[in-house]
């Protein structure tokens, strides 16, 4: 028994310690560190040793805030504390270090033993979780709330549309004047249901109903959807989908939704940049046990300075756009364990879907 606890063992021990360990005396003085500590703070052991802890680790003039060091002294117990510091690659990690008082034969503490531990994984960790858990909750807040807003947006729309019937009781002349703000008010109503439906669809795109779906019909259907509106605006829409059949197990309403939005943008940019021989070329192919879909077009393509954000919630470059569209978007593939990226530069953009291909049932 009396080998085991040898002074060489002891130090044997510490030293296979992957957390950052060290010794102090009653004078605060380093007497000890381990190899993890030597790393850690960048040190070199000979001129760190002798030296106080808190000006040797962590280049303070006077004791740490967080010291413990002088209880542990006196009261002969363990002490633990939590501490954040800035470290070398610029975040802010949370440490705990755990004091140890180290008894001599007369009882009395002649050392503590440090152990410095980085829990800066967990905190970041438990700082999502609660991220997350406040995002879940804003978004039932959000829908309640929208269910109650469009209960008064719906009578402001008929109480409009009594007012523009009571125009034609008007003088002539001021008939025009009274129907143009009855139309703003009609319109803004309508942008803030729309926007409303945009928060409940939000609160349901990873609520998945899973069926045997074919992910090209859904786009081929989109497509007829869309061929009128893509006349109008002379976009030539291009289907180069694989006639391979393929099924997966999927949410074939909110794929459509996500698609639509994409196909939606692409001809809305085309439009508005007035792109000669448009076209929006959307081609699907099977490729390692996944469906992939491309969405190509030859618009003006999308900022450099704007691409980071074009997922974020709110963030739009549409006038009258909500930003929740490409959003939405992203939830549901993400929803089904896609993902979902793109390319953009002057010459135009490509968005692309990847879905994993789950055997039907």
């Amino acid at each position: 028994m009396t080998d085991f606890f040898s002074r060489y063992h002891f130090r044997s021990f510490l030293e296979a310690f992957v957390d950052p360990v060290w010794v102090v005396n009653r004078s605060f003085r380093l007497v000890y560190m381990n190899p993890a500590a030597v790393k850690k703070f960048s040190l070199n052991v000979d001129s760190a040793v002798g030296k106080f802890c808190h000006q040797a680790l962590f280049e303070n003039s006077s004791h740490c805030p967080f010291c413990s060091l002088e209880q542990v002294f006196s009261s002969g117990e363990a002490k633990n504390t939590n501490f954040t510091l800035l470290d070398t690659d610029g975040r802010n990690h949370v440490y705990s270090l755990s004091n140890y008082p180290c008894s001599g034969i007369n009882g009395g503490v002649d050392y503590i033993l440090a152990v410095c531990v980085d829990k800066s994984e967990g905190a970041d960790l438990f700082a999502e979780i609660s991220r997350l858990q406040g995002l879940a909750a804003m978004g039932e807040y959000s829908a309640e709330l929208s269910h109650e807003i469009r209960n008064p947006l719906n009578s402001i729309e008929i109480q409009m549309s009594l007012l523009q019937r009571m125009a034609a009781r008007l003088p002539a002349d001021d008939t025009a004047s009274f129907l143009k703000v009855v139309d703003v008010v009609r319109a803004e109503s309508r942008r803030l249901n729309s926007l409303a439906g945009d928060f409940l669809q939000i609160q349901k795109s990873r609520r998945l109903i899973l069926a045997d779906c074919d992910p090209f019909a859904v786009v081929r259907n989109i497509a007829q959807l869309l061929r009128e509106e893509a006349l109008e605006v002379h976009v030539d829409i291009r289907l180069c989908l694989s006639e391979e059949a393929v099924w997966l197990r999927a949410d074939s309403d909110k794929l459509q939704q996500a698609f639509m939005n994409l196909m939606k943008n692409a001809l809305e940019a085309l439009a508005e940049g007035k792109v000669a021989e448009a076209f929006l070329e959307v081609e699907g192919r099977l490729e390692d046990n996944q469906v992939v879909l491309t969405f190509a077009d030859n618009g003006p393509g999308i900022p450099f300075a704007r691409q980071a954000k074009i997922f974020d919630l709110f963030y739009t470059t549409k006038t009258g756009g909500t930003g929740i569209g490409l959003h939405l978007c992203r939830d549901v593939i993400r929803a089904h364990d896609g993902e979902i990226s793109f390319v953009s530069d002057e010459k135009g953009t490509v968005f692309t879907v990847v879905l994993p291909l789950k055997e039907v049932q």
